[in-house]
């Protein structure tokens, strides 16, 4: 079975410093890295696991594939804790990197929610 993402050590080396010098693309990047370390990055389909994907942007700053086998879209928050949210990107990444970097790994939901709300 594969491990989580936020438990990987890629998440863990993770510093909220790193993330605010981040552009939109390079947390683009960081976060499919770091969604899919099995495949360096590469989507893979959260419905039937395909590895088999196609980019099919809706705009530069909404990433977004296609499954060849089922065709169903999806991004790179799909299937996460993050789906369904409308945040960017980098917003994650430092969700991510607050929790992975806490005093013995341990954060209150509240604040990450509190993290996430504030603009």
């Amino acid at each position: 079975m594969a491990q989580h993402f936020l438990l990987s050590a890629a998440a863990r080396s993770l510093s909220p410093g790193k993330v605010m010098r981040m552009s939109d693309r390079g947390a683009e990047n960081v976060f499919v890295r770091l969604r899919w370390p099995q495949t360096d990055g590469k989507p893979v389909c959260p419905h039937c696991g395909c590895q088999i994907c196609y980019d099919c942007r809706r705009s530069e700053h909404q990433p977004r594939w296609r499954c060849k086998a089922c065709r169903a879209d999806f991004s790179a928050t799909s299937g996460t804790l993050f789906a369904w949210h409308k945040l960017p990107l980098r917003t994650y990444l430092m969700a991510i990197a607050v929790f992975c970097n806490e005093v013995k790994g341990i954060v209150s939901r509240r604040r990450v929610s509190v993290m996430l709300c504030e603009r």
